[in-house]
């Protein structure tokens, strides 16, 4: 059985709020007294209850962190960059994991206040981000920090990659190759990824004078079902792309499945890049171009932010947009000339 405080209270011949004072480090109790205490806690081998120490004092050492499903197959080094940075902070860490739906991320969220933390960093759904949702947090009282991702009109810090320029760079790569049937399988244009990634895919068609169709641009659901299920059709049409951009890595590697399935090579016959250079994606059946975002660096300034915040400083709720790198593998090349 866990020992409590009663237990070190009986053993040290004090009450219950000595005990607690002691434990608390507070200054109205003599160092002796608190340097016993402490000592026959570690020999109990004591273990502090942190939320109920909040119920009591209003105030806690609990940070929640709520992620999406996107940031997984990237998110080992990152989250635990967060712990780390938080537990030499002196925060403990509350990971919750959405469905990536306006839904699911409620529920993360008022199980987060719930548990009464002193902040939240929070990587919100890339196409359906409920602005009210974080707003009713932020409005609550507890501090927030979001990155990777950007809810319009929430007023708290962001931390995000440059969009724009991920779609552009890898458009602009391809066009450079010698691409004119270029699709991208895009991030729905409710979120303003999907906006801003949109319109870096057409300035950049637009500025090289290629006309784009209403297949150029396929608004396509995170995760590598839809990449396959979606990359699949396209193949059945007429005339099929020569390059296509994936909203994501993930989303690439279905559509290389569909293409290999489809008895199609690449580079040789569909030249194909994907967005956010996760682990695996140099270890893909083909090695995949794609995007580098900075993700790392995103999450240690949220944590400074996020740290700031809770020290009591003012910290401006400003959206910080870091630049972004285009990593060419073996997956593009020039298109095959019939």
């Amino acid at each position: 059985m866990a020992t409590t405080v009663y237990d070190i209270a009986k053993a040290a011949g004090v009450g219950r709020t000595t005990v607690l004072r002691a434990l608390w480090d507070r200054d109205d109790i003599s160092p002796e007294t608190k340097a016993r205490i402490k000592k026959i806690a570690a020999e109990l081998k004591y273990r502090p209850n942190h939320i109920a120490r909040s119920l009591v004092t209003g105030q806690s050492n609990f940070v929640g962190i709520m992620a999406t499903p996107s940031i997984l197959p990237a998110s080992h080094a990152t989250i635990q960059l967060i712990e780390t940075g938080l537990r030499e902070a002196g925060y403990s860490m509350l990971l919750s994991i959405s469905g990536g739906h306006p839904g699911g991320e409620r529920q993360c969220l008022e199980q987060l206040i719930q548990n009464r933390v002193a902040g939240v960093i929070a990587i919100p759904a890339s196409n359906s981000a409920d602005p009210a949702i974080y707003q009713e947090l932020v409005d609550s009282g507890v501090k927030m920090v979001t990155f990777d991702r950007c809810v319009e009109g929430l007023q708290t810090p962001q931390i995000i990659g440059d969009d724009y320029r991920s779609a552009r760079l890898v458009t602009e790569h391809l066009i450079s190759l010698g691409h004119e049937r270029i699709v991208h399988l895009a991030i729905p244009q409710t979120s303003y990824a999907g906006r801003q990634r949109t319109k870096g895919f057409r300035d950049a068609m637009s500025e090289a004078g290629i006309r784009l169709t209403p297949s150029s641009i396929i608004e396509t659901q995170f995760g590598e079902e839809f990449g396959a299920r979606v990359t699949a059709q396209l193949l059945k049409r007429k005339v099929v792309p020569t390059a296509i951009i994936a909203r994501h890595d993930m989303v690439a590697a279905g559509a290389i499945r569909a293409i290999y399935a489809a008895g199609l090579s690449i580079p040789g016959d569909i030249s194909l890049v994907g967005n956010g250079d996760i682990w695996c994606s140099d270890i893909l059946r083909i090695p995949l171009t794609t995007v580098r975002h900075p993700i790392q660096q995103m999450a240690s300034i949220a944590i400074e932010k996020l740290l700031d915040m809770l020290s009591g400083k003012q910290v401006e709720p400003n959206t910080t947009v870091l630049d972004v790198d285009l990593i060419v593998r073996s997956s593009t090349a020039p298109p095959r000339r019939h």
